[in-house]
């Protein structure tokens, strides 16, 4: 009976430690890329969609945003912007890429949208943009914390 018991032992702890020297080769988290392509798509669409539940949810409280021709905004004028001052009718984001420190998230991409904001219809023409989000420790959930919009150089 003691053979058998420390034979189902050895057994379990064998079992334990192959498991968890497998573990660095089981496949891994979905790249940053794949994560920031999805939260920076998500952040379009709420806006699109004048999601002002949404984006009060996924924009973090501490947010800025700095766009080249417009005003600084804070978290609330920045969603009131979205949702009452924004038509964007379509979006289409490419280059983008992507950086991690910890719980940060760095996007760089650029943004060709068709919108109108505050009564005005902007270029249609790819701008360079950065957009930050950060995750918290607790829900493991990502909120957006800066955004910004760079004016295109023109070439003469």
């Amino acid at each position: 009976m003691i053979l058998a018991t420390i034979t189902a032992l050895t057994l379990t702890f064998t079992g334990v430690a192959s498991a968890h020297a497998a573990a660095p080769h089981a496949p891994s988290q979905r790249s940053d890329k794949q994560v920031a392509t999805a939260l920076v798509n998500k952040m379009w669409t709420l806006a699109q969609n004048n999601d002002e539940a949404g984006l009060q949810d996924f924009i973090n409280k501490a947010f800025q945003a700095q766009d080249a021709d417009q005003p600084r905004w804070n978290k609330k004028q920045f969603i009131d912007v979205l949702v009452n001052g924004e038509e964007l009718s379509s979006y289409t984001l490419s280059g983008l890429r992507a950086t991690r420190s910890g719980n940060t998230i760095v996007v760089t991409y650029t943004a060709a949208a068709s919108q109108v904001v505050n009564g005005k219809q902007l270029s249609g023409d790819p701008k360079p943009r950065l957009t930050v989000f950060i995750q918290s420790p607790k829900t493991k959930t990502y909120t957006v914390i800066s955004h910004s919009s760079f004016n295109v150089a023109s070439h003469s």
